[in-house]
């Protein structure tokens, strides 16, 4: 990608070690520093083989919201996980066991963890969010696990609530939401490159944290919206792009087209765009895709708008 202003905004995503304790295997680790300022860490990996993590011992407990997410790879069917797993939160390691895509959660204060993969038919990605721009931990020792329901609030289905103005104005996804939770925006006119199967979370559905994300697979050429040419919004976010094959990290599979204040941009390579709240971005266009890659967006906002532009 040629050296432009905003160059700096889309960055490549390589794995690396996380913090001590938390995790056997590398993968993508990035902080505020990391993401110009974004003020949230940011944590994706594919996990092969069953194994324990966040943390490998003992509990952890941030003094910020997380949320972890547990998915499938097998595109499209964003509903598979491929999995059992187990989750313990709280001071009482109450364990929790779910075998479909979830995400967790997490309150600041809350012990949790560990999180263990108890079996695995497929591999599945791992990702997740803190609502702080430097990630802090504390571990705690190990206890015994127990069982009850005191936070069984906090695991949430991996699916799209239908309520009213459930996407703010202007996003064109408010009519196109199925009754399965499953948003299929390629196939419901709001573009030809958009998911084919996508859930969307808020802060509603996250224990009011303030946050929304966005979560699906891609597997079509085309631009991904027809509402306007580029839009903004008043808080920050993230869009991260990655590829599905568990073996390869770097492969996205697709080549993509970003707008960023008026730039384009073109990569082919797993990657992360930092938008700024009031940042012009968009059009994003799928130019080619050999293989389905998944795409995910971290709103720093309880909600979600956008102002759209229809030239610019």
């Amino acid at each position: 990608m040629a050296n432009k202003e905003y160059s700096h905004l889309v960055k490549p995503l390589h794995a690396r070690a996380a913090p001590p304790g938390l995790y056997p295997q590398p993968r993508i680790w990035m902080e505020g520093r990391d993401l110009e300022g974004f003020q949230a860490n940011f944590t994706y990996g594919v996990i092969k083989e069953p194994c324990v993590c966040h943390p490998q011992e003992g509990a952890v407990v941030h003094p910020y919201d997380e949320c972890l997410v547990f998915a499938g790879t097998n595109a499209p069917d964003i509903r598979y996980l491929g999995a059992e797993i187990s989750i313990e939160l709280g001071e009482e390691h109450e364990e929790y066991v779910f075998d479909t895509p979830k995400a967790i959660a997490i309150p600041k204060g809350t012990p949790h963890g560990p999180v263990t993969i108890r079996r695995l038919d497929k591999p599945v990605m791992h990702w997740g969010f803190g609502l702080a721009p430097e990630y802090k931990a504390e571990i705690l020792p190990k206890k015994p696990k127990t069982t009850g329901s005191r936070y069984g609030h906090l695991i949430k289905e991996l699916l799209t609530q239908p309520t009213a103005n459930w996407l703010g104005t202007g996003l064109g996804y408010q009519t196109i939401v199925d009754p399965d939770g499953v948003l299929r925006p390629s196939v419901k006119g709001v573009g030809p490159g958009n998911a084919d199967q996508l859930i969307w979370l808020f802060g509603k559905d996250l224990e009011g944290m303030e946050a929304n994300f966005a979560f699906g697979f891609y597997s079509k050429c085309g631009k991904w919206h027809r509402m306007g040419e580029s839009h903004t919004h008043p808080w920050a976010e993230i869009l991260v792009q990655v590829g599905l094959d568990p073996d390869n990290p770097d492969y996205l599979g697709a080549e993509l087209e970003m707008g960023m204040n008026g730039e384009r941009h073109i990569y082919s390579w797993p990657s992360v765009s930092i938008i700024h709240p009031g940042f012009l971005h968009l059009p994003q266009i799928t130019r080619w895709c050999d293989k389905p890659y998944a795409f995910f967006v971290i709103n720093l906002s309880a909600e979600n708008d956008s102002s759209w532009v229809t030239e610019h």
